[in-house]
């Protein structure tokens, strides 16, 4: 890595790529244009400062193409992480082949001291403790009424930098929001929880919420919002992947943190007067993140439809979602040109052990089927590669944890000026986008020979620069 950054100065790039002196014209023939300060106070990009590349399109419409019509409101079960659906697709005896032997391979590893799972390696993993979390959150003996004052009244916009700001402080990154709507209550909301219990979403006509014993119910005629963020994750350890703890520890980070960040937010909702609803469990969201993260601007798609690509953090952030009756102003998807260039880029599909990654280049509408059968795991409606995710969960266990694909990606890169000019030419200037591919792997980005060598690297505290979307501001 060392080479390409003395060897490839700003302007040699910009040369090299046709743009010097192009930067200036093409940041303000896409920058927001705003005509009064009311108008420039009322936009989301007031408190949330993105590159000068990253354009906002309409509500609803994110660059990978949706059909609505064919979409279908999850049932949250058929899932490549769940054992019964890998029997389904692989056959009861492969199935348990399989998990047997991860669990030898995981034991075996630790004893043998092999690199990325000694018993360091796995005691970093077993560190990231989760908190028990629910669906309404923790009760508040703190309320307006018990203040003596009426609950908190802001129009949408103020409610969205108030909540920006308080999931910052909370722990969060990033924050995008929209509304429940109909379309959203009907397609992308899930059926039922993806906890073991499986409980039903569902809405009812009640002024609040609850939890039931077999359900977990939304107010119906009450105006509901979703606001998803991001939890970035550290990028080094990704490229410890495969067959790493490391590489485990640095992917469940976020569920520990998650368990932290959901009832400090549904505490301060309840203080405010409002409700907000939550995961039964870290894993488990009413909304799939990544349908959520793309609708509200958070970033784009990626070549393995598992994974999602932000233009400030890369593939490896966590992703969540919550649901609130509190008036939140929409924010719009965006076009990063990252799910074009992904369109041209392989790296994920060429280091995936399982194979599980699309190599084609034109995204499709088709889903194709799994072991010859109907794949029950993905929803249609979305053009765009699919991968498949029985092979990918019930194979990367066999070899001791995978994130390989998310590890290697041409995004997961820091915040150097080199790798931001990159992110703006092949948003702005697609001609290029093989060759930045080509350049990426010559310069040798991509996962770790020597997995151990995370523990002597130095590394902002969480693995993270969380200062990346202060923008204008020094830490």
């Amino acid at each position: 890595m060392s080479r390409f950054h003395s060897m490839v100065s700003r302007r040699d790039f910009m040369k090299a790529v046709g743009l010097a002196g192009a930067g200036l014209g093409a940041s303000a023939a896409i920058s927001p244009v705003f005509h009064d300060v009311d108008e420039f106070m009322s936009s989301p990009t007031a408190e949330w400062k993105r590159p000068w590349y990253v354009k906002n399109r309409e509500l609803e419409d994110p660059t990978v193409e949706l059909d609505w019509s064919l979409m279908y409101r999850s049932d949250g079960i058929w899932t490549g992480q769940n054992n019964p659906t890998q029997d389904f697709f692989l056959g009861a005896e492969e199935g348990a082949k399989r998990r047997a032997a991860a669990a030898a391979y995981s034991a075996n590893a630790v004893k043998t001291n092999q690199s990325g799972m000694t018993l360091r390696d796995r005691a970093l993993s077993s560190g990231n403790y989760m908190y028990p979390i629910t669906f309404m959150g923790p009760a508040s003996s703190t309320t307006p009424e018990s203040l003596g004052v009426p609950k908190w009244q802001g129009t949408p916009e103020e409610n969205s930098k108030m909540i920006r700001a308080a999931m910052i402080h909370f722990g969060a990154a990033q924050v995008g929001m929209a509304e429940i709507t109909d379309l959203v209550k009907t397609k992308l909301v899930r059926e039922y929880d993806k906890d073991f219990t499986h409980k039903k979403y569902m809405f009812e006509d009640v002024p609040k919420g609850y939890e039931g014993a077999d359900k977990l119910v939304f107010p119906d005629k009450v105006p509901l919002y979703d606001f998803a963020f991001t939890h970035p994750l550290n990028k080094e350890m990704f490229r410890s992947s495969p067959s790493s703890d490391i590489g485990s520890a640095g992917n469940s980070l976020r569920y520990s943190q998650f368990s932290i960040i959901q009832p400090r937010i549904q505490m301060f909702m309840q203080v405010l007067g409002y409700t907000c609803y939550g995961y039964t469990r870290p894993f488990n969201g009413a909304i799939p993140t990544i349908a959520t993260a793309t609708l509200t601007g958070l970033g784009e798609g990626a070549r393995n439809n598992g994974a999602f690509i932000s233009p400030e953090f890369g593939p490896c952030v966590g992703l969540f979602s919550l649901v609130t009756d509190l008036p939140l102003e929409p924010t719009p998807p965006i076009d990063a040109g990252m799910w074009r260039f992904c369109q041209t880029c392989t790296k994920c599909a060429d280091e995936c052990p399982a194979q599980c990654i699309s190599f084609e280049h034109e995204p499709t509408w088709d889903v194709p089927k799994i072991y010859g059968k109907e794949d029950t795991t993905h929803i249609p409606g979305r053009k765009q590669f699919w991968t498949d995710g029985i092979a990918c969960w019930s194979y990367k266990a066999t070899i001791g944890g995978c994130g390989a694909c998310m590890g290697t990606c041409t995004f997961n890169t820091d915040i150097a000026n080199i790798h931001t000019i990159v992110r703006a030419t092949l948003s702005t200037t697609p001609v290029f986008n093989s060759f930045l591919w080509q350049a990426d792997k010559f310069f040798g980005y991509g996962v770790h020979e020597d997995k151990e060598a995370w523990w002597d690297m130095s590394q902002p505290t969480l693995g993270f620069d969380t200062a990346h979307v202060t923008v204008g501001k020094d830490y």
